[in-house]
Formats: C-alpha cells, sequence, structure tokens
C-alpha cells in the first residue's frame, strides 16, 4: 500500500520534468461511469422502528441485503506532459459525481413474512416463533427494495503513464496507459435512507482506496493544435462501509471491491 502513493508522486513529477520533445496536453470532457458495484451483505445487529410500530425491532440484519451504486455522467479533465515522442504522464481529475445508492432485497423469506398480516399469523409461522413485530419488520425492509437511500460523491484523481503509438505528426494515435487511482467517497443518507431506521441521525463512513488502474483509447489530431480522444479506463477501488444510528444496536458493515467501467470524450489542446 505504501508503494501506492509513491507512485501516484513518481507519475505527477513526471508532469513537471524535462525531457526531449517536452509538450502539454490538457483534455476536457465528459465521462460516463459504470460503477458496477454492488456491496457484499450487510451484516450487523439493527434495530429499527418502523412508523407506526409501538417499539423497535432489535436483530440481526437479514441476509441477501445489498447497497447498489448507480452509474452517472461526470464533467473531467486531464494535463499530461510528453517525454519523448511516445510517452506522457497524465494526470486525470474533476468534478465529483454525485452517485445514487439504492437498497436491493433479495431475501425469499422476509419477503414471504412482508405478504403476511401481522395480525392474523399462519399457525405454522406463529409456531416457528414469527411474530408481529417480525411481520412489521419484514414489511418495512421489503418496502425499501430499490429506493435509493444515499448519495455519494466520489473523488478520484487518477495518475498514467501513457504510451502512444505512431509518430507527432500522425493523425490517428491509440493509446494505451497504466497508473494508480486514488478514490474517497463522501456518502450522506438521503430521506429514505433516514426513515429506513426511524433512529435518529444515520452515519455513514467509507474507507479511502488505492489501485490499480488501466486506459486505452484513441486520438483524432485535428491539427498540430487540437485533438479530439475517446478512451475507456477501469480501476480496482475497494472500500468499507461502517453504518450507524443513534441506538447503539444499529451498526452496519459491508465492503465494495468493484472495477469501473469509465467511458471517456473529451477535447484537448496542445500546448
Amino acid at each position: 500500500m505504501k508503494l501506492m502513493p509513491l507512485s501516484l508522486a513518481v507519475a505527477a513529477t513526471l508532469l513537471v520534468t524535462s525531457a526531449s520533445a517536452q509538450q502539454y496536453t490538457f483534455k476536457v470532457g465528459a465521462a460516463y461511469i459504470n460503477p458496477n458495484a454492488t456491496s457484499s451483505d450487510i451484516t450487523g445487529r439493527m434495530a429499527i422502528k418502523p412508523p407506526g410500530f409501538p417499539s423497535a425491532v432489535n436483530k440481526d440484519v437479514d441476509a441477501n441485503i445489498q447497497l447498489e451504486v448507480q452509474p452517472q455522467t461526470a464533467f473531467i479533465f486531464s494535463i499530461a506532459r510528453s517525454f519523448g515522442d511516445n510517452w506522457e504522464g497524465e494526470l486525470f481529475l474533476g468534478f465529483p459525481p454525485e452517485h445514487d445508492v439504492k437498497m436491493r432485497m433479495n431475501n425469499e423469506r422476509v419477503k414471504t413474512l412482508a405478504s403476511l398480516d401481522p395480525t392474523a399469523i399462519p399457525a405454522p409461522y406463529a409456531a416457528a416463533g414469527v411474530t408481529a413485530g417480525t411481520v412489521v419488520g419484514a414489511k418495512h425492509i421489503a418496502s425499501y427494495d430499490g429506493k435509493v437511500v444515499a448519495k455519494l460523491k466520489q473523488f478520484a484523481p487518477t495518475a498514467f503513464i501513457n504510451y502512444k503509438f505512431g509518430t507527432p505528426q500522425s493523425t490517428w494515435r491509440p493509446y494505451v496507459g497504466v497508473g494508480v487511482n486514488f478514490t474517497h467517497v463522501k456518502p450522506e443518507p438521503t430521506r429514505d435512507g433516514e426513515t429506513f431506521y426511524n433512529d435518529g441521525k444515520v452515519r455513514t463512513k467509507v474507507s479511502d482506496s488505492w489501485g490499480l488502474a488501466l486506459q486505452v483509447g484513441m486520438s483524432y489530431h485535428l491539427d498540430d493544435t487540437w485533438l479530439i480522444s475517446a478512451g475507456y479506463a477501469t480501476a480496482q477501488v475497494r472500500n468499507k462501509i461502517r453504518i450507524n444510528t443513534d441506538n447503539a444496536d444499529s451498526v452496519h458493515r459491508a465492503s465494495y471491491k468493484f472495477n469501473p467501467s469509465i467511458w471517456m470524450l473529451t477535447v484537448g489542446r496542445k500546448f
């Protein structure tokens, strides 16, 4: 892990060091980011108080409940500096996109319990220990399947070392790059996220991530100054999540391990 910050520093240094055929290229454009991110099962204890129910329902989190980050578009820009005819260092930045986070509930038992009437529980279920509180809790949980329970902003600067095929005079220049990504996530619960617990302020912490990044693309040089680029990038991103409320029993944990798909279209100018 200590090598990751060093790699980012080395890649950034390449943007400002002296070399032959030095040239800056500034790109600006848009990216479509598909996080491909569904968390592991949420684990821990939960204390929810469904609206209208007299007391909180304290229980372990049911299996097969995850958080799914939704795709988003973002404004991006990069600064690159060549060192030689075919190599360059590039640093990608942008305005942090805001992703919706949906709850996904794939537990058939919860769905079955949610279909019951809490005032008339069938004998087989009652014999198995199913109570009115169990049914009300299941109805409450099932009703949040597919709802946006949080918003998250991600700040993800990424440094690449790129190899550009062809010559500086080529009109079309394919390129490939390898680098390092840093991802910082700032989550905020939505109104649905707060009312899901109905237990005071929801606090969410997400760990930072360092990981390998790759990109591939093509640049079309309109002239000696302007170019248009289309590319695809991905990175290794791993985050740990901790969710808690004012109730000490409501502590949830999960993790993400995903490789986002990032499609980019930019316009660039060489200096």
